[in-house]
């Protein structure tokens, strides 16, 4: 990455202004939102005010200048509305005084008619109401010049504890009151000014939280960083088949714009390897930021986010003494809840918004900062915890894509909106697919899903031409002999599918298909894989779980094959077993942490902060394994 362009990625402000509106295609649709408000409002009355809150890296200062931009281009309001912005950084501020005589100055530097503005407000800079005097002399000469200002600051959060309370009220009664000022701010953190009721901002702003990107929105900032760089039709030729990997960067990180951009370098620059060697030249690249972010930490607080680190997932102050052995240090809970809020205040740790007083938990703020520390400062089994997470997003993102397709097709087939000739061209598309994209055993399994709503239709032409693409794609037993002999037991992940769209179609049916499992292969018997999922689809948990108990002790099963029997499981209500799971075998919790989380967010009656120390990294994967939970509950009821 060039020093220019990473002068940019942290510095926004310092790109120009043609560059920034020509990249900026993520947050198109909170920039609408927000600017048709203000092109609507001529604040006759007191306009409504915003806040905008994202962890650093989301995109607030784009969109903040994007918004500027919007204004000093729009015809109507250029003549009366005056964009001011306020950088992320601005030590000299110390008092709510100071916000308005920075006011002046940036008018100044851009309107004659404001030239004199500063100087006659410190006429009065030596009084006690200094502020109030400021903002009122600010509002004569807008009044003179027929003018109003919106004002977009970032980093508003950490404005408002320099200022202090007493300012801060001050401050709220003026945008509270004023038809000359509209405020968008910005912050990393979650303001307690706005969810304390003691707070004087206790319910004042309209909120927007910028969530990460989603695959969609990945792929469209992609498209305009390779067309701009002049890459475009290399990186849709790479698009082809390496999506995946793009997707697993984006749940990992948690869809952080600034962290995508670098990944978009080094997925161009090494358009062949793999999700690990990925991770590892981002984290090579963030280095150097993120290690001064810990140099500048206070001791007791590079002990504190340690600790933090290590759990990965939120803690407790409690838990967070025992993890940093804080008695021995001489660190009292008291004294690690002080720092804990400097902490927050900093934006290196956030509080789960969702939990209160004792019962808070705490993480670090920035999900990628977190990976970086356990990759680069923790031991070898703090770093197995983030492979096997890579592992699970690897495996999961394999076929996400394909499972959304085929679920689609589905539900259009059921529908009856799709014709015969139409699913046709769909099958085809499926089973033409590279095996290193679709394998295919997995081809078969999806061919015997549409085979079962292909019946339900009495589609005769649709099932006898489904049957003939299931007898194209026959298994190649030799190879299958062959897999079946390496140590590793990879082709597990291979028939996990397969198995359970055979299943799902034998219950559905009550018959045999052509492809009789038991007897061509005996050595699932053998591991008591089919014995696993038939007992569980039959509603025999106990002896399914027998059965697993069994084989997990004795073999080493992919967490492909983990994932589809747990999520089972929880279909099957049967909750406490899948947490019973979870505390007999601890490895599993740390292999399958999605999966931990969404049993414990069914159990959060008994166990309410649980399902809440999930990171954001988590939280789109928990929702993906709902859907296949309800999918299963719907097929399997």
């Amino acid at each position: 990455m060039s020093e220019t362009k990473l002068k940019y990625l942290f510095n926004p402000t310092q790109k120009d202004a043609r560059q920034l509106k020509a990249e900026f295609v993520v947050r198109t649709a909170i920039f609408n939102q927000i600017f048709t408000d203000i092109q609507e409002d001529a604040m006759q009355k007191p306009p409504q005010h915003y806040m905008i809150l994202g962890q650093r890296g989301m995109g607030k200062t784009t969109l903040l200048l994007r918004l500027k931009y919007a204004v000093q281009d729009d015809e109507n309001l250029q003549k009366w509305l005056l964009p001011v912005v306020f950088n992320e950084e601005q030590y000299a501020m110390s008092d709510l005084a100071s916000f308005f005589e920075h006011i002046a100055q940036i008018i100044a530097e851009v309107h004659p008619s404001y030239e004199s503005l500063l100087e006659e407000m410190r006429k009065y800079e030596f009084e006690n109401d200094y502020d109030q005097k400021a903002f009122e002399i600010l509002v004569e000469y807008l009044k003179k010049n027929e003018q109003k200002i919106i004002v977009f600051h970032d980093n508003f959060g950490q404005f408002l504890e320099k200022i202090g309370k007493v300012a801060t009220h001050r401050l709220r009664n003026i945008l509270m009151n004023s038809t000359h000022i509209r405020l968008v701010g910005a912050s990393a953190t979650l303001l307690e000014h706005t969810f304390n009721y003691k707070e004087p901002f206790f319910d004042f702003f309209y909120q927007i939280r910028l969530k990460g990107m989603t695959s969609d929105e990945t792929i469209l900032l992609f498209e305009k960083l390779a067309e701009n760089e002049g890459k475009a039709e290399s990186f849709q030729e790479i698009l082809k088949t390496e999506r995946p990997r793009i997707d697993v960067m984006r749940k990992l990180s948690g869809g952080v714009i600034r962290t995508m951009v670098m990944l978009f370098d080094v997925f161009i620059d090494n358009e062949k390897q793999d999700s690990f060697k990925d991770l590892e030249a981002i984290l090579d690249r963030v280095t150097p930021l993120y290690k001064h972010r810990m140099d500048d930490l206070k001791p007791q607080q590079q002990q504190i986010v340690d600790a933090v680190a290590r759990a990965w997932d939120a803690v407790t102050v409690s838990e967070i003494a025992e993890l940093s052995r804080a008695e021995r240090q001489g660190l009292k809970t008291n004294q690690i809840s002080a720092q804990l809020k400097q902490l927050v205040e900093n934006g290196i740790i956030e509080i789960e918004p969702r939990t209160t007083g004792r019962t808070n938990l705490y993480r670090l703020q920035e999900r990628f900062f977190n990976i970086w520390y356990l990759m680069r400062y923790s031991t070898r089994q703090d770093k197995q915890r983030v492979i096997w997470f890579i592992k699970f997003l690897e495996e999961g993102c394999g076929r996400e894509r394909v499972l959304k397709i085929l679920e689609s097709f589905i539900k259009r087939l059921e529908e009856g909106v799709i014709s015969t000739n139409s699913s046709y061209s769909w099958i085809n598309s499926f089973t033409m697919l590279k095996n290193d994209v679709l394998s295919k055993e997995e081809k078969i399994a999806l061919l015997i899903l549409c085979k079962i709503q292909s019946e339900e239709k009495d589609n005769e032409e649709l099932n006898t031409f489904l049957d003939k693409k299931i007898e194209e794609l026959e298994f190649d037993f030799k190879e299958i002999e062959k897999g079946l002999s390496d140590e590793k037991n990879e082709w597990l992940i291979l028939f996990s599918l397969v198995i359970l769209g055979i299943i799902i179609w034998n219950k559905s049916k009550a018959k045999k298909t052509k492809i009789d499992i038991k007897e061509r292969f005996p050595q699932f018997i053998k591991d008591n894989l089919i014995a696993i999922l038939e007992n569980l689809v039959e509603n025999k948990v106990k002896e399914s779980l027998e059965l697993f108990e069994q084989t997990y002790t004795n073999d080493e099963l992919s967490e492909d094959f983990l994932q589809e029997f747990l999520s089972l499981l929880i279909a099957k209500k049967q909750y406490h077993s899948a947490n019973k799971l979870f505390q007999d075998y601890p490895e599993l919790k740390d292999r399958l942490k999605p999966i931990y989380y969404l049993t414990m967010e069914y159990l959060k009656d008994e166990y309410p902060n649980e399902y809440l120390k999930a990171g954001e990294e988590y939280r789109e994967t928990i929702e993906e394994l709902k859907e296949r939970v309800k999918w299963f509950e719907q097929n399997l009821s």
